[in-house]
């Protein structure tokens, strides 16, 4: 099937990839989206929030051939650079060790190429700019993502790409779209833009900030659009839902932050599926009626239907035991090919039997799957 699949176009009218948020988590889908393009999985339409914004830009902004060598790269570049001194070791404790060294020089020194802690804290400011109250200056991820991503081929359109971010003063969402707009690295940036750590990133005279603080999971995109399409949507996950009972008060921070980054995805697709599968029946009934000439059928009861099919797949990282409730900002090496990994495999194991890859009947609005 795997070979099929290589040879054969999918029967979709597109492809979508929905990437989460999650710092340094975001490396698993490096590794998803490995697999995918082994496989002929190419993306249409790229939607993703903070590090899967970034993520997101750079597989739109290059060229085939070399978008996986082009994230890896990236991922190699802001990697911590203390050694992994426990890597190769098969003891949880010692990388559990690494782990918290690693995220405790991330706290103090930030990442090299993405961000930087600023030389005076915002604690001493009474007031200030927008754009100065943080804690890290992500000025250096400006050019980071200039040496990544060719913003010439991004704005093509041959994928499209919609970022998600928030207008600070009013707390709406936002999309960035090629499709609409001409993207650059600020919209990226506005997207990452997560406080208190990062400052906002002003664009036109707006002030915008992470798109993971109002969703982090951009399911909303898709639904608004109203695209009289079949589409396969790959959902790339960082943030459990499920976990055990935490037993410390680091794991009740981890929990926390799980629950919180998670966005609730699983009452966000339950919803979604139902106002989704509403909007295809309204469409069916609407060809029915306009069939048989029952009535005479208002304009504004067709145009709130869908005829849509959409066949959403979830790829969730998993937690290894020795992370730490930092993981979101551990980036040490052996932690980032961990996650790269992971992805990788996850995704190459569903791909032994892809019966989820099949395309759904046009009387099925929305399907989830969970390989």
């Amino acid at each position: 099937m795997s070979e099929k699949i290589k040879k054969e176009p999918l029967p979709y009218d597109g492809i979508v990839y929905l990437f989460q948020g999650g710092g340094a988590l975001g490396a698993y889908q490096v590794g998803v989206s490995e697999a995918l393009f082994e496989h002929g999985c190419e993306p249409t339409w790229v939607i993703g929030n903070s590090i899967g914004a970034i993520n997101g830009a750079i597989i739109v902004g290059n060229k085939p051939d070399v978008r996986i060598p082009k994230l890896k790269e990236f991922w190699n570049t802001i990697a911590s650079p203390l050694p992994d001194w426990f890597f190769s070791m098969d003891n949880d404790e010692l990388r559990n060790m690494q782990n918290f060294l690693s995220s405790g020089w991330t706290a103090l020194h930030g990442q090299k190429g993405f961000f930087g802690p600023k030389s005076i804290n915002p604690w001493f400011f009474e007031k200030n700019s927008i754009n100065e109250l943080s804690f890290y200056d992500t000025s250096e991820l400006k050019n980071t993502l200039e040496k990544f991503i060719d913003f010439n081929l991004l704005n093509q359109k041959k994928i499209r790409l919609t970022l998600g971010a928030v207008s600070v003063e009013d707390g709406n969402r936002v999309c960035f779209d090629n499709s609409r707009q001409e993207v650059g690295p600020l919209h990226i940036m506005a997207s990452a833009a997560l406080p208190p750590g990062f400052p906002a990133i002003t664009i036109d005279g707006k002030n915008y900030w992470d798109g993971g603080i109002s969703s982090n999971t951009p399911l909303n995109v898709i639904l608004e659009e109203n695209i009289s399409q079949k589409l396969l949507c790959f959902m790339v996950n960082l943030f459990p839902l499920s976990s055990k009972t935490p037993e410390s008060i680091f794991e009740v921070f981890k929990r926390k932050k799980d629950i919180e980054l998670s966005s609730r995805h699983r009452e966000v697709i339950r919803q979604f599926c139902k106002i989704h599968g509403l909007k295809h029946t309204i469409h069916q009934l609407s060809k029915i009626i306009e069939k048989n000439k029952l009535i005479n059928l208002p304009n504004e009861f067709a145009k709130q239907g869908c005829s849509s099919a959409i066949n959403i797949v979830r790829f969730l990282y998993e937690d290894h035991s020795y992370d730490l409730w930092s993981s979101d900002f551990e980036f040490s090496r052996s932690s980032m090919q961990d996650h790269i990994e992971m992805g990788y495999a996850q995704v190459k194991k569903a791909l032994e039997n892809p019966t989820w890859l099949e395309v759904i009947q046009d009387d099925v609005g929305v399907v989830l799957r969970e390989p």
